[in-house]
């Protein structure tokens, strides 16, 4: 199938790659199928875009590569939502990035991250009650690099 991006003008899909989120997302609740294409093979980024609107393109990423310590505990109504298998759960944890003109000044959401069941291509975005995260963690380090300054 044919979908229209605003990143990457017209591309081809398989229906199998949608993946479906039943409630949408916040602030785009309407939206409820979306397609991962990833940056390139070796990178932690991907576009989450929208099978219907061509607009609605989040960049993500897979925050255990800059946040190694992050950590996303899933309540079991989330499991079943997900039809996730305990024993061998295929999911993948992505987080929306906010971008400012300045890609150093990235950052990430860890407080509602996507949480994607591949094989059944079933996903959310998951806010939990408590959490210590917050909408903005800085994806990369601010500290100057400059020789001479900094740490």
């Amino acid at each position: 199938m044919q979908i229209q991006t605003a990143v990457f003008g017209e591309i081809s899909i398989s229906e199998a790659d949608v993946i479906h989120f039943p409630e949408g997302l916040p602030a785009f609740e309407e939206e409820k199928e979306f397609i991962l294409i990833p940056l390139d093979e070796e990178s932690p980024f991907f576009y989450l875009q929208s099978a219907q609107t061509p607009d609605v393109c989040l960049l993500t990423a897979d925050p255990f590569i800059f946040f190694p310590s992050f950590q996303v505990e899933l309540p079991e109504e989330i499991l079943e939502q997900l039809e996730i298998d305990k024993e061998k759960p295929p999911l993948i944890v992505l987080t929306v990035l906010t971008v400012p003109e300045d890609f150093k000044k990235a950052s990430a959401n860890l407080m509602a991250p996507l949480i994607i069941n591949i094989e059944k291509k079933i996903g959310l975005q998951f806010i939990p009650v408590k959490t210590d995260y917050k909408t903005k963690h800085p994806l990369f380090s601010q500290e100057k690099t400059v020789a001479g300054e900094g740490k």
